[in-house]
């Protein structure tokens, strides 16, 4: 194992055992061998020299002193990663990033990153010519933490609410809808082509009163339509849906998103779900505070700047009924 490649936690045991070592006399040769027996770690001379006389030390390496006390943040951090977070290694070191579009979810793990990483200020949260909104950290020990499968799943049930909070914000969705029975319905869930993570996720949800399922949403090879394009699938991807009406309020009670847009849709939802239920009432409110836009692509329901009156939402939705019913006898007769 060369010194680089290492595990920043590894590096300091064996640089304060390489000052233990001298600090008794013992020749650099000698504490070569003693590192070599004691942990199966072969350093240069000219590491341990560099040690001894101070010229460089893993307790100075830049942006790599993770604060393992700020369990939640950390545990938040590694849902993140596991959504929509990317790892990259080169030569100047490792790197942490969240690429996404909505620019809160960026300035909160800019201030989670902060928390952990026993900085001031948070970090700074770039704009790409994409559109999206960036933020990265560099950082050996905390990208050897979250390459730790074991120490990632361990994160995930030591702290279930900040790390599927995460998960969620990058991977997840809330939605409701009217279906062609005129009925409400919502569903809260989030997609991942990794299904032994989703089935941990599920697990924990238990753990909190929530019941989910999981399901194929696409297989490997499907071709995907998106704003962007298509492109075909590496790997099945599945959806992982909480289950009932009951499991989405407590979803909202005691996870929620962090992101704006997708906390309001949830709490709109919630709101109908506890005061209408799911019947035609239900659906008559959604029709008031959302509306639905043939062709807009997967996003078909969209927020009212003013919400309706009662009468106009019931007018709505006879409307959207028999548009549905139209709509459905084209696609019988095809």
């Amino acid at each position: 194992m060369g010194g680089r490649r290492i595990p920043h936690d590894l590096r300091l045991e064996l640089y304060r055992r390489t000052i233990e070592l001298h600090s008794n006399g013992v020749s650099y040769r000698k504490i070569q061998r003693i590192l070599r027996d004691e942990y199966g770690v072969w350093l240069s001379r000219s590491n341990i020299s560099g040690w001894v006389r101070g010229l460089h030390s893993p307790l100075n390496e830049p942006y790599n002193h993770v604060d393992k006390s700020k369990e939640a943040e950390l545990a938040w951090i590694a849902g993140m990663y596991a959504g929509d977070g990317s790892i990259r290694v080169n030569r100047k070191g490792r790197f942490l990033s969240l690429k996404v579009k909505d620019r809160d979810l960026a300035e909160e793990a800019a201030k989670k990153l902060a928390a952990v990483m026993r900085r001031d200020r948070p970090y700074a949260v770039d704009r790409l010519s994409d559109g999206r909104y960036c933020v990265q950290v560099q950082s050996r020990e905390l990208v050897d933490t979250l390459l730790d499968r074991q120490r990632l799943l361990d994160l995930l049930r030591e702290k279930p609410v900040e790390f599927i909070q995460a998960f969620f914000d990058c991977e997840g969705y809330a939605s409701g809808s009217v279906s062609s029975q005129g009925m409400f319905f919502a569903t809260v869930g989030a997609t991942n082509t990794d299904r032994d993570l989703l089935e941990e996720i599920g697990e924990r949800l238990a753990t909190l009163g929530i019941s989910s399922s999981i399901y194929l949403e696409y297989p490997k090879g499907r071709v995907i339509v998106t704003s962007k394009g298509t492109s075909v699938a590496r790997k099945d991807c599945y959806l992982l849906e909480v289950a009932t009406s009951a499991s989405k309020i407590r979803f909202y009670e005691k996870v929620n998103f962090s992101i704006k847009r997708k906390r309001e849709k949830l709490q709109d939802i919630v709101y109908i779900l506890r005061e209408f239920g799911v019947g035609k009432r239900a659906a008559i409110e959604w029709i008031q505070m959302y509306e639905y836009r043939v062709g807009a692509g997967r996003r078909r329901w969209f927020k009212r700047r003013h919400p309706l009156g009662l009468e106009e939402a019931e007018e709505e939705y006879r409307k959207f009924l028999a548009r549905r019913c139209k709509s459905n006898l084209k696609s019988s007769a095809l």
